[in-house]
């Protein structure tokens, strides 16, 4: 299972601090505001990200022809192997991810929403696609079912490819996502910090600070400053 993040360069920093996330992913949206707030190219914040944080990064490249992919991609990966592409699931996008695939780099396949994308995807040699739960929702699909579908075809013909959906809001969609059979979930630092969050929980800890506060106990340690 996997947990990738997205948001602004701190949050992606900070959710990397907590061992947790396991990639850090953007999309055109997330490239503006990181260049717009940052006043840097997307090279010069990528590069630093990855040093920093040692996680991959996926950064979705513009194109829109397989040449522009590549062009990117290799522009990129000059700067650090952890730099990954990220491609629409368009004609373009997949025979340049089946170059780079032949190449063992790993590509995430985005805007997958069909049956039919997912499958070229694998064909394309993809490790992995990104379904939009919340929005196929919205344009009247069960999100659900449609990762269970894609999940079930995978395991029939033993693809490797994995599911990592986006595009999730609340802690009852990634459930429902993960439920289907995602292989893990890109998720906005807003929604990471939420995953945790439950009334029960939030119940018992209140008990236990009421147990804590008629409890001796004396716990050696120093907080950091």
């Amino acid at each position: 299972m996997k947990l990738w993040i997205a948001g602004s360069v701190a949050q992606v920093k900070a959710a990397a601090n907590t061992g947790l996330a396991s990639a850090i992913v953007t999309n055109p949206t997330v490239v503006a505001q990181w260049t717009t707030a940052e006043r840097r190219p997307i090279e010069d914040i990528a590069a630093e990200l990855v040093a920093e944080t040692r996680l991959p990064l996926y950064i979705q490249l513009h194109g829109p022809s397989p040449e522009a992919f590549l062009a990117e991609a290799e522009a990129l990966r000059r700067l650090s192997p952890l730099i990954l592409p990220k491609l629409p699931s368009t004609t373009e996008g997949l025979v340049a991810c089946r170059a780079l695939a032949s190449r063992d780099i790993p590509v995430l396949v985005t805007t997958v929403c069909s049956v039919n994308q997912a499958y070229l995807a694998a064909v394309a040699g993809a490790a992995s696609i990104c379904p939009y739960f919340a929005r196929l929702g919205e344009s009247g699909r069960d999100p659900a079912a449609f990762i269970a579908t894609v999940a079930a075809l995978y395991a029939r013909h033993s693809l490797k490819t994995e599911i990592l959906p986006a595009s999730i809001r609340t802690p009852e969609q990634a459930e429902a996502a993960l439920v289907a059979g995602a292989s893990g979930l890109i998720v906005f630092d807003d929604l990471f910090r939420r995953l945790c969050d439950h009334e029960v929980t939030a119940s018992s800890l209140e008990g236990f600070e009421r147990d804590w506060a008629r409890t001796f106990y004396r716990f050696e340690h120093k907080l950091p400053n």
